[in-house]
């Protein structure tokens, strides 16, 4: 169990006054003065002033190796300050060819911006070289080289707000930016890992570590590359919540969390194929995988990208899985204005996490330990489709079921596709297309599915993906042209379509709707005529109670809604005399039971359903 390393005034104190902790060189200045931490986490209640050390390749203050962290308090009311700086680690995962979208965990010391001259490569444990800079189009691993020509951040709503940076340090914290990888491999092991054992380079951030409040301005309807700004892990449900959204909610884990409506609550990561080969915009595989939050108490939910080419050509593969909730220092994505304001990034966001949820596209150290971690965490009722379409590419969707949220769209819930592929298929939220749809559970709702195809006749096949924690056993995928219901539990459903779109034509179900004909007619009882069974509805147990009146087994029990749908039909009860059918699950109204005896004889009654 990993602890915390907790620094008072009292401790590394080299100068008087200052900081809560001021590290400064030793001998009139003269003697290099830093503070070593290795696989731990160091807290500070409040501020740092750091002083930079006389050896230029020495000149940090503070070393975090090893997953090593920094953390500040949530009532920090000074700036970090000095000349000094700390190093950090992080792990990209490209070559030169391909972006990772970072977020620096620190600022330089003159200006408190960042740029890339502020980024290094490990000699040894606390040896580091500085990056050089290069106009050319491919980085270097060895020499340690940076290709100016990627660096961007980016605001606004299409490619030309992508705005350049190059190699000045002029990104102010909390903002994200696009750099690519280097090609080739630079052997040197430092903690027991070399560093770019290939596509995956390593580097070495050096300046003042970021901390306290961050504000960053936001329109409606423009994305932001933003990213996680401290040296620390970052939990990102919370972060989203607390941006998007109005009132206050409360959670398990945090108490009352208060709202502010300035993003949707939904982030974006850019992904793309492994061993691109071409810096041409034209033959870049990849997308955005999109991360809905759900409620800060639970992990969330990550649907990765269809990869694919500007021009909407796909070669079958997708993004990778990742655990978003808990982001490692320096990563980036993308998020969405929902109106003008500030989104605000506070230390209060800075969570310790599990080391299997650190995501791997870039990772801070490579010794992490499992540790305590924020408590509390919800899990989700949860539906998966998956969508191929004519053999090429597989788009995923899912459904999460949530009492807290609406049929509409909830931010921080409903997620909307970042980009839609020529044919593609989504929950369809007015005329767009959302990959995450949350909503309470609600087993006689039909749910409409966004459909496009185009340019040519398509082949689309439906299939179940992953099925957590429903209460129901089937889905459908329905045709309310044809009204035919077909379950895609134990095999897919293939459809040929025309180019058009088919919004609504399509939706998924939990149930059956039985035609009106089917409908069971409701006898009333004949005086005189015993029933066969008695029908009982215990809504204070939320259970369907059937007991027979002459000790005739129970051979099949039916129920109906109003409008006809099915919404159970059972007949393996062994013999027994007694059933108890849980209504849990159903949503409040009358029901129709049909319960039938060995001789088929059949009693109905309407029942009333109410969960409180």
């Amino acid at each position: 169990m990993r602890g915390f390393l907790l620094v008072t005034a009292s401790l590394f104190v080299f100068q008087t006054v200052f900081g809560q902790l001021s590290i400064a060189p030793s001998g009139n200045g003269q003697n290099n003065t830093y503070l070593y931490v290795n696989d731990n986490l160091l807290f500070v209640k409040n501020d740092l002033r750091l002083m930079k050390n006389p050896s230029p390749v020495q000149e940090p203050s503070i070393y975090l190796r090893s997953g090593a962290q920094l953390f500040q308090g949530d009532q920090q009311n000074k700036a970090n300050s000095g000349t000094g700086s700390i190093s950090i680690f992080a792990e990209g995962s490209t070559n030169a060819h391909d972006y990772n979208y970072w977020s620096s965990p620190v600022t330089a010391p003159e200006n408190g911006f960042f740029g890339i001259s502020l980024l290094h490569s490990p000699v040894s444990e606390i040896i580091s070289r500085q990056a050089q800079l290069t106009s050319a189009l491919n980085g270097t691993a060895n020499p340690f080289t940076i290709s100016t020509r990627w660096i961007y951040t980016f605001n606004g709503n299409s490619y030309s707000n992508w705005n350049f940076v190059g190699g000045s340090t002029a990104i102010p914290p909390g903002y994200g930016f696009s750099m690519k990888g280097t090609e080739g491999k630079d052997p040197t092991l430092v903690n027991g890992r070399a560093n770019n054992p290939g596509n995956a380079q390593r580097y070495d951030f050096r300046g003042r570590p970021n901390s306290g409040i961050i504000e960053i301005p936001t329109e409606k309807d423009a994305y932001l590359l933003v990213g996680n700004p401290y040296p620390s892990t970052f939990d990102l449900s919370l972060f989203l919540f607390e941006n998007s959204g109005n009132g206050t909610i409360n959670t398990t884990c945090y108490g009352s969390v208060t709202r502010r409506n300035v993003t949707t609550g939904i982030a974006y990561f850019w992904d793309s194929k492994e061993n691109g080969s071409s810096h041409y915009v034209e033959d870049y595989m990849g997308g955005y995988g999109t991360f809905s939050p759900i409620d800060p108490c639970t992990d969330g939910i990550y649907e990765p990208p269809v990869f694919k080419t500007t021009k909407g050509e796909g070669d079958g593969t997708r993004g990778k899985d990742f655990d978003r909730r808990f982001l490692p220092v320096a990563q980036g994505f993308m998020i969405q204005g929902a109106a003008t304001g500030k989104i605000i990034f506070k230390n209060t966001h800075r969570k310790m996490a599990p080391e299997e949820n650190i995501p791997g596209a870039v990772k801070a150290g490579i010794a992490q330990k499992k540790h305590t971690y924020v408590k509390g965490k919800t899990p989700l009722s949860r539906v998966q489709l998956k969508i191929s379409v004519n053999d090429q590419y597989e788009r995923k969707l899912s459904l999460a079921f949530w009492d807290e949220a609406t049929p509409g769209i909830d931010a921080g819930m409903d997620a909307e596709a970042f980009q839609l592929a020529p044919t593609d298929v989504g929950w369809l939220k007015g005329e767009d297309s959302y990959v995450i749809d949350v909503r309470p559970f609600d087993i006689a709702e039909e749910i409409p599915l966004f459909v496009r195809v185009a340019p040519d006749l398509s082949k689309v096949a439906f299939s179940l993906g992953i099925f957590e924690n429903v209460p129901v056993k089937e889905i459908f995928i329905v045709d309310t042209q044809t009204k035919e219901y077909f379950s895609i539990k134990k095999e897919p459903l293939t459809l040929e379509l025309q180019p058009g779109t088919y919004h609504d034509r399509f939706k998924v179900a939990f149930a059956e709707k039985i035609p009106q004909e089917a409908l069971p007619e409701v006898f009333f009882k004949e005086e005189g005529v015993k029933e066969k069974f008695s029908i009982m509805q215990n809504n204070r147990l939320g259970e369907l109670q059937i007991i027979s009146n002459d000790l005739s087994p129970v051979k099949a029990v039916g129920i109906f809604d109003l409008q006809g749908k099915k919404m159970l039909y059972r007949t393996n009860f062994d013999n027994q005399r007694s059933v108890e059918i849980s209504t849990r699950p159903w949503i409040n109204g009358l029901y129709i039971v049909k319960v039938m005896d060995l001789n088929n004889t059949k009693t109905i009654k309407k029942i009333s359903v109410y969960n409180n």
